[in-house]
Formats: structure tokens, sequence, C-alpha cells
């Protein structure tokens, strides 16, 4: 039986929330050596966890590192950053990506949360770039760290709506075509900034919005993006396969634009798709650890997103549906 009362219970400790909290899901298989896709994944995964927790303020964003039933070695991984992780998840079984993610996201507290692969690098200044766009402009619901605009028209129906129709949305070149190329040569997809269908490709011209005189680009995706959480409250729907090419399109990429918020992306590239080769790129990185990070003050600058009725929700993707099919 229980003698006396607990000791914990009269401390009062007041729990430590933060206000925004980094997901990242990672798996390497149980016989990665055996296989040339993986054979350089634990270095992968040491040398992009290192990139984020060195570029981000850890006063003000937690981490939460979720292990799909991984090789033992990642382990060795894990443990050389286990004080920087905020919270660490083990899972029996491969789940895949969008279902551990999806359990987090429902349930964070902080305001913010990134999705990221295990095979980005981050560089100094992305925390900061991408909040200052939450910060300067109305209405967002998700903004990746490099600019997407090859992803201007992907779910993103509430970008264009009243933001077109009143003249906020401008088509001319604003981004550095190595910026553009630097995404390109991670992915291993070098003509992605072709469009077949229009006078100009992604490179020559892309959809820009402008506020405060801060200049995005309209469009991001799910390899890296940052999102209000509250987004992906009240959603209930889960997957039932571990794996499949439409998941994170209907769970991650559309919960922006079904909430009637806008989708946009960084000017510049702050960040490089290792995949699964280390190439000259992640050779050459370095941190330039003199930059400032952001801090709770920036955060506290941030207004509070309300939600949008059903009603202006459906008047602006049905707005943005009718505006994509003429400009596209």
């Amino acid at each position: 039986m229980r003698e006396g009362q607990n000791p914990e219970k009269s401390k009062g400790v007041r729990i430590s929330l933060k206000k925004h909290r980094v997901i990242m899901v990672f798996y390497i298989p149980h016989d990665y050596t055996l296989n040339d896709y993986y054979e350089q994944a634990i270095e992968i995964l040491d040398i992009s966890l290192n990139s984020l927790i060195n570029t981000v303020n850890l006063e003000c964003t937690a981490i939460t590192l979720i292990n799909n039933n991984s090789s033992k070695d990642s382990e060795v991984i894990v443990s050389k950053h286990m004080k920087y992780i905020d919270k660490y998840i083990y899972y029996s079984c491969n789940k895949g990506k969008v279902n551990p993610v999806l359990n987090e996201a429902r349930s964070a507290y902080e305001e913010f949360i990134t999705i990221t692969d295990a095979d980005i690098l981050f560089y100094p200044g992305w925390e900061i770039a991408t909040f200052n766009l939450f910060k300067n402009f109305k209405n967002v619901g998700a903004v990746s760290p490099y600019p997407s605009p090859y992803t201007s028209f992907y779910v993103n129906k509430s970008s264009f709506g009243f933001n077109y129709l009143f003249r906020r949305v401008k088509y001319c070149s604003m981004v550095a075509e190595k910026d553009i190329d630097f995404y390109c040569k991670g992915v291993d997809l070098p003509f992605l900034y072709r469009r077949e269908e229009s006078e100009f490709n992604w490179k020559e011209k892309q959809y820009i919005l402008k506020s405060n005189n801060e200049f995005a680009v309209i469009g991001s995706f799910h390899v890296v993006g940052t999102y209000r959480t509250q987004i992906f409250r009240n959603e209930y729907e889960v997957p039932d396969l571990v794996f499949k090419n439409s998941y994170e399109e209907k769970f991650i990429d559309f919960m922006s634009d079904k909430s009637g918020l806008i989708k946009l992306s960084t000017l510049k590239s702050y960040i490089y798709h290792i995949g699964n080769k280390l190439d000259y790129v992640v050779k050459d990185y370095k941190d330039d650890m003199t930059l400032n990070k952001i801090d709770l003050n920036f955060f506290n600058e941030i207004k509070p997103q309300k939600r949008k009725s059903k009603i202006y929700i459906f008047i602006n993707r049905l707005l943005g549906f009718i505006i994509i099919k003429y400009i596209k």
C-alpha cells in the first residue's frame, strides 16, 4: 500500500513550453550495409541532425526525433545528440513517415511545427527566414526554407484566390537561378524548373507575394515545411499503409489549403537535400555561428492566426481554382 504523499506533487515545477518544434523521422534498415542505397545513411543522419541542432535556438525550439525501428548502429548517432533532443520516439516496426508525424503534429502544444526528412542539410538563418514570412504575411499556414516556385499550383488554391483578385500576386523574376538549381541538384531532378505549357520556366519567372516590404515565393513542399500547428487540429483520419505516394499530399501538404491559409517559401535556399549520397556540397558545408538566431521576442511578434469561416474558405478556394486554371 502507499504510505505518505508523493513529494513531487508539492514541488510546483512549471512546464516549459516552447514556440516551435521540429519533427524528424528516420529509417535505416538493419541490413543497410548490404544495400548500396543506404550505405551512407548513418553518416547522413549524423550530418543532418548536427546541422539542425546548430542552426536553431534550442531555447525557443524543441526537437522530436522518431526512429522507425532502424539499425542499432543509428543508436550511436542518437546518443551523440541526445542532450539536444527534447523527445525521442522508438517504434518497434517501421511505420513510415506520415503516421508518426501525424501523431506528433496533432498533439503538439507548440504554435509551430517543422516537419523534415532526415537527409536535409540546414544552413544558418533558416529559422529566422522562415518565421519572418509568418511575421510579415497574413494568413500563412506553411513555409518552406527554400524557393519552391514549381509547387505554386500544388494544393494551393487559397494562396491565389483573393490575393490574385486584389492584385497582390506578381509574376516576375525574383529568385536567383543558383537557389533553384541548388534544390534541383539535391533531389537529382535537374529539369524540375521546366514549365512546358508556359512561355517562361520557373527559373525565369515565379509567382511572388509582397507584404511589409518582404517578398515570398508562392508554394511550399513537405521535404521541409514549417506549419501552424492549428491546421492539424481536429483531424482524425490516419494512413492505413506504411507508404503511399499520395499520403504526404493528403495529410501534410493539403492541410494549409484546406484551412484557407497560404503556402509560401523563401527567396533564398537555406537547406540542401543530401539524398542518399554525400557530395561536395556536404563536404564544403560550414556553420556560420556568427549569424544571429531567432529569439523569443521574434516569435512574440508573430500574430496568432484566427480560424477562417467555412464560407471564406470555400469562396477563396473556388476563386483560386478558377484563377489557377486560367493562368496555368
